[in-house]
C-alpha cells in the first residue's frame, strides 16, 4: 500500500506545471552548497527547502545520498523543492545554529526558511519521499502533534513522539520532560512505553555528553525493567558509561557480563570496547 501510494503521488508530481513552465522531472538533484543562496532561491521561486546535514564519517549519510537521493521518486521532488547540502563538518556554524544532534539529518522549511521539521537518520526512498509529503501537509510535524495532545493530553504515543521531535532539536530539557510523562503514565510498561522513555532520557543524557546521568538512567532502566528489549542495550551502555568516568576495570567487567548474558546481542561492539579496555589496561 505505501508503495502504490508513492507511486500514485509519483504521478501527480509529473503533471504539476501543466499549462505553466515545464512539467518535466528531472534525472538528477541539483543540490545547492550555500544556504544563503538556496534561501534566496527559494524565496524567490516559493519553494520550500529541503537542508541536508551530513558527515563525512558517517556511513549513513553515504547510504542516504547514494540510495535514497539517487532514486527517480525523491528526484522528482527537487522539481518543487530546492535541495540543500551541508557538510556539517565544515559549516560548523550552520549546523549548531541548527542545533543538529546527529547524521544524517534533513531539515524541511517553508520557502522563508522556517523550520517545517526534521528527518533524523536514514529512510528509504518512499518512505523519505512519504515523509515529506506529509511534512508539506503540516502532518506528523511537531506542531501536529501538540496540537493533537491538547484534545488528549494523557496519549503516551503522543507525548513520546513529541519527545523524539525534541530530542532531535537537541533540545534536551523539552525531550526529557515529555519522556518523564511517558513514564509516568506507563510506569508497569504494559505498553512497553516505560522502558522505551527511559531508554530516551539515557539516550539524551549521553548525547549532551552527561555520561554520569546516562549510566544512573541505564542502571535504573535494568532495575526496574529487567526483561525489556532496552535492557540489553541498556547493559552495554553501562559499560561504555563507566569507562567514561574513567573506571576501566569495572567497564571490563560489565562487558564480560554482557557477552556472557547476551551472547547473540551487540557482541561485536563490546568485543572491541573490551578489546580496547584490555590494551590500555
Amino acid at each position: 500500500m505505501r508503495n502504490l501510494t508513492a507511486l500514485i503521488l509519483a504521478i501527480g508530481i509529473g503533471f504539476t506545471g501543466c499549462g505553466g513552465g515545464s512539467s518535466r522531472i528531472p534525472t538528477e538533484i541539483s543540490f545547492y552548497e550555500n544556504l544563503d543562496l538556496a534561501r534566496t532561491a527559494a524565496a524567490k521561486a516559493k519553494k520550500p527547502m529541503i537542508i541536508q546535514f551530513y558527515a563525512g564519517w558517517s556511513a549513513y549519510s553515504d547510504t542516504l545520498e547514494k540510495i535514497t537521493f539517487a532514486d527517480s521518486i525523491v528526484i522528482s521532488l527537487s522539481k518543487d523543492i530546492l535541495f540543500v547540502r551541508i557538510d556539517s563538518e565544515k559549516d560548523t556554524a550552520i549546523a549548531g545554529k541548527f542545533a543538529i544532534a546527529g547524521y544524517p539529518t534533513v531539515v524541511v522549511t517553508k520557502p522563508d526558511g522556517t523550520e517545517i521539521d526534521r528527518i533524523l537518520g536514514y529512510l528509504p526512498p518512499n518512505e523519505f519521499y512519504n515523509q515529506i509529503q506529509l511534512y508539506l501537509q503540516g502532518k506528523e510535524i511537531l506542531g501536529d502533534y501538540l496540537t493533537r495532545l491538547e484534545d488528549e493530553p494523557d496519549n503516551p504515543e503522543y507525548l513520546m513522539l513529541i519527545g523524539e521531535k525534541y530530542a532531535g532539536r537537541s533540545d534536551w530539557t523539552n525531550a526529557i520532560e515529555f519522556y518523564n510523562r511517558v513514564l509516568q503514565l506507563d510506569q508497569d510498561n504494559r505498553r512497553g512505553l516505560g522502558s522505551r522513555a527511559l531508554a530516551a532520557i539515557c539516550d539524551v543524557h549521553a548525547r549532551s555528553q552527561n555520561y554520569q546521568a546516562a549510566l544512573e538512567i541505564a542502571n535504573e532502566l535494568i532495575r526496574r525493567y529487567p526483561t525489556s528489549p532496552e535492557a540489553e542495550n541498556a547493559l552495554a551502555l553501562t559499560g561504555f558509561f563507566t569507562a567514561q568516568s574513567g573506571d576501566n576495570k569495572n567497564a571490563a567487567a560489565i562487558y564480560r557480563t554482557y557477552l556472557q548474558q547476551f551472547p547473540n546481542g551487540k557482541s561485536d561492539w563490546v568485543l572491541k570496547r573490551l578489546a580496547d579496555i584490555e590494551e590500555n589496561l
